[in-house]
């Protein structure tokens, strides 16, 4: 299987490495429980993303609407789209992703399969997502077809690109179809609140290592703090200080595990007072002090490249009954 997580830069957006020069796509696995807290936080792409689960269930949500995904179920995720993902009761969630530009299916610019095809499709800001059923028999087709398209992908046998391409057109012509009701009706578009909230996590990402205040927020999108918090809870549910708070969080975790820095170090390079509040502020939100998380993480990564498939196979019984990937 193609062991591949899906990483957010500083943009908020998926760090999206092609593995084949010239071809815009990739193929992933991805297990929602392995980011840092357990969930994937609110970021967005150009490229579109189709998901197939293979196990377990996450809770998808878009700046409008909140979906489930369940195994055996899949989902499209369009362009620029604000999202969030978090595991839902039960095994551990495994999405099976393919992240593509849309240069992909539409050729060239002005080609009639951009014109007609995918630009209605990216610019119906209404369509932020879509589940696939498979009692449904276009979208049990769609299904069939993007995890064939994985699969090719992830064999990567000659030829492999012309498949991958076919796949996905094909499904894309059945999305359209799926989708023609509300490609038919009213377009709604950007809203002026989401790119506010674009700008604002924008200059949280740009600022979270210095002491930030709600009126340095609300400055950067022009508007004022009242109209702030409600733009905050409005898009994502929560408060410019909590989103903070998480965004520090989630740093701090890679930087414990990506560097051997001191945990106080990290602590003031992430913009907390202090390594006491860090600690605690970290256990919080992660269930482990930022020492705790990095041997697990040591030792995680040990047993996984060096280990026996039974010792991985314990390792994630005791992380609560995650299936040995290797």
């Amino acid at each position: 299987m193609i062991v591949s997580a899906l990483k957010i830069n500083e943009n908020l957006e998926e760090q999206i490495a092609r593995p084949t020069a010239g071809f815009p796509h990739l193929a992933c696995y991805e297990d929602v429980t392995e980011h840092p807290g357990g969930y994937v936080p609110w970021h967005w792409h150009a490229d579109v993303e189709f998901i197939w689960a293979l196990q377990g269930g996450i809770r998808l949500d878009t700046n409008r609407h909140s979906f489930t995904v369940h195994a055996g179920e899949g989902a499209f995720i369009n362009s620029n789209v604000l999202h969030y993902k978090e595991p839902l009761a039960g095994p551990a969630p495994i999405m099976l992703d393919q992240l593509f530009d849309l240069s992909l299916l539409a050729g060239f610019p002005g080609s009639v399969f951009e014109q007609k095809y995918i630009m209605p499709v990216v610019k119906c800001r209404e369509l932020e997502a879509m589940v696939f059923y498979p009692s449904s028999p276009n979208q049990r087709r769609i299904l069939e077809l993007i995890r064939h398209a994985y699969d090719a992908a992830e064999l990567a046998e000659y030829g492999y690109e012309i498949v991958v391409r076919n796949d996905l057109s094909s499904a894309w012509g059945l999305l359209c179809r799926e989708a023609a009701g509300i490609l038919g009706s009213e377009k709604v578009t950007a809203s002026q609140s989401e790119e506010r909230i674009k700008r604002m996590m924008t200059y949280i990402r740009e600022h979270y290592r210095e002491r930030i205040s709600l009126e340095q927020i609300a400055e950067a999108a022009s508007i004022s703090e009242r109209e702030c918090l409600r733009c905050f809870r409005r898009n994502l549910n929560t408060t410019p200080f909590t989103y903070l708070l998480e965004y520090r969080i989630r740093r701090a975790a890679e930087e414990l595990r990506e560097t051997d820095k001191a945990v106080t170090e990290i602590a003031y390079d992430c913009g907390f007072g202090g390594s006491s509040y860090f600690t605690k502020t970290f256990k919080k939100g992660m269930d482990c002090t930022p020492s705790q998380y990095r041997e697990l993480y040591v030792q995680e990564r040990k047993i996984q490249t060096e280990g026996t498939a039974e010792q991985r196979m314990r390792f994630n019984d005791s992380r609560g009954g995650q299936d040995d990937r290797a």
